[in-house]
């Protein structure tokens, strides 16, 4: 492995992977003094470090310093809100900070997008999602689930931002074969938060998610409920713990499909009707995440996205989501959509 100072200078010098466009840096974010330096002879730096929670604002504060890009695949509703308050000092430094372009948010939010489009006005959006427990393997994921599913969580009620209990609300929602009906519950994500910026007087904007196994859902609410991941110390000794056993509560569990699914709802007004459209979609969570971060990533270097300030996914004609969809189904994910007048 080549040392840290050598592999700087050879970013900065633009030789890094002897002319790969991707380059990479072992960083320690907790004790990097000079991250602005570090990033500002890239284009665009990509986020997918998590918890989110804990270095989103990090990398974002940086990248507006440094006057670089970034995208980020945030999936933690409390740093969003900071990260928002850059908005001003992005603009100002012509930087474009596009933060949760994953799979939720990210094709969470352009399938809300695809449908808002269609309608004449938009009432209510309710995400839904249901994740492949062998993608959440990892300590960041494991950390992400015991956060979202502590305390209380936002959500839009009446046209007014709430806020609910971590873990309530369960439903069973029918996903696409071969999931099948999984069940979800409120939990923190960044949509209920984002989206209103981009559809102002909605009424409505509801997430729900869980892992497929439900066993691993109420293992986390009971650990939200009982106060234990409400202390970081505690709540990382709880993820190495839950990350060596995992493969046990899996087991115990009967292990689902190892895929992940999304269902988007979008209600609304249609040529003076009362409208639904239902979006889901099934796949690998590594392309449901990766391909709408790639086509982020393009159009920052492109300049097709000339936006500047802090932005979501569903930011109106910021990134096509029909072309995204497109790619998805190019690489076996399933997307089917439904149109019912209420």
């Amino acid at each position: 492995m080549k040392s840290y100072q050598k592999l700087l200078k050879e970013v900065e010098s633009g030789n890094s992977g002897k002319g790969n466009k991707l380059s990479y840096l072992n960083l320690d974010l907790r004790r990097c003094f000079n991250l602005p330096e570090i990033l500002r002879s890239n284009d665009v730096v990509v986020g997918a470090m998590g918890p989110f929670y804990k270095y989103e604002e990090v990398l974002a504060k940086a990248s507006v310093k440094a006057r670089v890009h970034y995208v980020s695949i945030c999936d933690d509703h409390d740093v969003v809100k900071r990260v928002l308050g850059l908005n001003e000092a992005a603009k100002k430094k012509g930087v474009c900070i596009l933060t949760g372009m994953g799979w939720t948010p990210g094709l969470s939010s352009l399938l809300a997008r695809s449908g808002a489009d269609l309608l004449d006005g938009v009432d209510s959006i309710r995400i839904y999602w249901a994740g492949n427990s062998s993608n959440s393997m990892g300590i960041a994921v494991i950390l992400h689930v015991l956060h979202s599913f502590t305390g209380k969580v936002p959500a839009v009620r009446d046209g007014k931002t709430s806020f609910v209990r971590a873990g309530s609300g369960k439903e069973r929602i029918d996903f696409l074969n071969p999931l099948g009906k999984i069940t979800v519950y409120n939990i923190g994500h960044p949509e209920p938060v984002t989206i209103p910026c981009h559809f102002p007087g909605i009424k409505e904007v509801t997430l729900k998610g869980g892992v497929n196994e439900n066993l691993l859902n109420r293992i986390a609410i009971l650990a939200g409920r009982s106060g234990l991941s409400r202390s970081y110390i505690i709540r990382d000794a709880l993820a190495l713990f839950f990350q060596k056993t995992l493969p046990f509560w899996r087991k115990i569990a009967r292990p689902m499909p190892e895929v992940s699914g999304i269902t988007v709802v979008v209600e609304g007004d249609f040529h003076g009707k009362q409208c639904s459209l239902t979006y889901k979609a099934v796949g690998p969570m590594e392309v449901l995440t990766g391909i709408p971060m790639a086509f982020a990533i393009k159009g920052l270097v492109s300049g097709d996205i000339k936006e500047r300030g802090v932005l979501s996914p569903e930011a109106p004609g910021m990134i096509n989501p029909s072309e995204v969809f497109k790619e998805l189904e190019s690489k076996g994910v399933q997307i089917e959509m439904e149109k019912d007048l209420l």
